[in-house]
């Protein structure tokens, strides 16, 4: 069994990230390789990744983000033979709203009647989704055999104006799911995400959690 393992960066990883690289590479299930591409933008670094996974007849594809290390070993997951599979990453996220948790994990429930993703529940074990996130996440190679996958599958979406409606991974969620592909996402096998906050803004979340107020 082949596995890709790619790093996509702008020339700066984590140092987690290349503890965890190090880690993989001495799994010694499968047959691994790790790319680390720079290309510019971010979609278009992922589109060339799957021009390798295909051209380099890999089975999987395993993505890790610069600043997203995984946890535990994705490298288990490949046994579950799922189409996609993302270990959940949490993301930083307050709006000022009065006992609001100011973080969720990317793994996401379409919600037709707000016609939006809100995080899924419960967030135990293997769990079937509509969306993740591509911070880690494990695809299978058949997914990109799909000719439909080939045309631009992590495109994002946009709105008349201009401005982005769905992102890269909600809309290739999306688009792999209208293929038939099944989305699902691992809650024993978390990321931590490295991350800027504001120190005040983290403190007034805290407070607004516990105590209902700034």
């Amino acid at each position: 069994m082949k596995i890709l393992i790619s790093i996509p960066n702008q020339h700066w990883i984590h140092k987690t990230v290349g503890h965890k690289e190090h880690f993989l590479l001495r799994d010694k299930r499968y047959e691994t390789r790790i790319i680390k591409p720079s290309h510019k933008p971010y979609v278009n670094n992922l589109h060339h990744i799957v021009l390798d996974v295909l051209n380099g007849g890999y089975d999987y594809w395993l993505n890790i983000d610069a600043d997203n290390p995984p946890t535990n070993n994705p490298l288990d997951l490949v046994e579950l033979d799922k189409d996609v599979i993302g270990c959940p990453t949490p993301i930083w996220h307050f709006t000022d709203k009065v006992n609001e948790r100011p973080y969720y994990f990317n793994a996401y429930d379409y919600a037709s009647e707000l016609d939006a993703y809100r995080e899924h529940q419960p967030a135990t074990g293997l769990q079937a989704v509509d969306a993740v996130g591509t911070g880690c996440v494990l695809f299978s190679r058949r997914v990109f055999e799909n000719e439909h996958m080939q045309k631009g599958c992590f495109h994002r979406t946009w709105n008349d104006d201009g401005t982005m409606n769905k992102g890269n991974d909600i809309a290739f969620c999306e688009r792999a799911r209208s293929c038939g592909f099944q989305i699902f996402a691992h809650f024993d096998y978390l990321c931590d995400h490295f991350t800027e906050l504001s120190m005040l803004e983290m403190i007034r979340a805290f407070h607004q959690m516990y105590n209902g107020k700034n």
